[in-house]
């Protein structure tokens, strides 16, 4: 799923126009022509693709204690894409994911912090 951000060089690229009225389907694609691997409407549907797994794994993951940990590797290669991508609705998308995923971070630390057990509180004390 974070494959997509990995690289932005790509999606900083002028896009080509789009030959054929075909798009291959990305979600069932094990590889996507050359032909419409530079054109803006497969770098749309990947980065909104990406997004959405990234949405639903993290919702299935939100109620976690460690929730907030989880998310750092992700900010952190997301920051990153927002920071070097020059195209902006790129940046915005990931912009308003990260901070939908701040808010529900800031929300369970603030849960978090509500546990009357002190062991609970630290989840990397717990394994200590």
């Amino acid at each position: 799923m974070m494959y997509a951000f990995e690289n932005d060089r790509w999606f900083n690229a002028k896009p080509k126009p789009l030959t054929d009225k075909i798009v291959p389907e990305t979600i069932v694609a094990l590889k996507i022509e050359k032909k419409h691997f530079d054109t803006s409407e497969i770098k749309d549907r990947i980065i909104r693709e990406s997004l959405e797994g990234l949405t639903s794994f993290f919702a299935a993951n939100s109620k976690m204690l460690a929730f907030p940990e989880m998310l750092v590797p992700a900010s952190v290669m997301l920051r990153k894409f927002k920071k070097n991508c020059s195209n902006n609705s790129y940046r915005k998308s990931v912009g308003t994911f990260l901070d939908l995923l701040k808010r529900s971070e800031d929300w369970l630390a603030a849960e978090r912090a509500k546990i009357q057990d002190k062991s609970l509180k630290d989840p990397a004390k717990m394994h200590q």
